[in-house]
């Protein structure tokens, strides 16, 4: 059985009688992939509040860390 990469990709390696990669053929059918960034990050100190791409921790535990800090 010989291999060539898919043609579309470059990246995966399939079968000569494949037309594209299985990775390749979800994401034209439309299917969720694993790598797909829908995922919920949630604050590393409360691990209750989602968080924004830029933000390290939640408004709740900003707030409660600066009133800490001025006490």
């Amino acid at each position: 059985m010989k291999y060539k990469k898919c043609p579309r990709c470059q990246l995966n390696y399939i079968r000569e009688d494949w037309n594209i990669c299985s990775v390749c053929q979800d994401e034209l059918d439309g299917k969720k992939s694993i790598f797909d960034d829908d995922e919920i990050w949630l604050c590393p100190y409360c691990n209750k509040h989602e968080l924004d791409v830029d933000e390290v921790m939640c408004s709740y535990c900003q707030a409660k860390r600066n009133k800490h800090l001025e006490e």
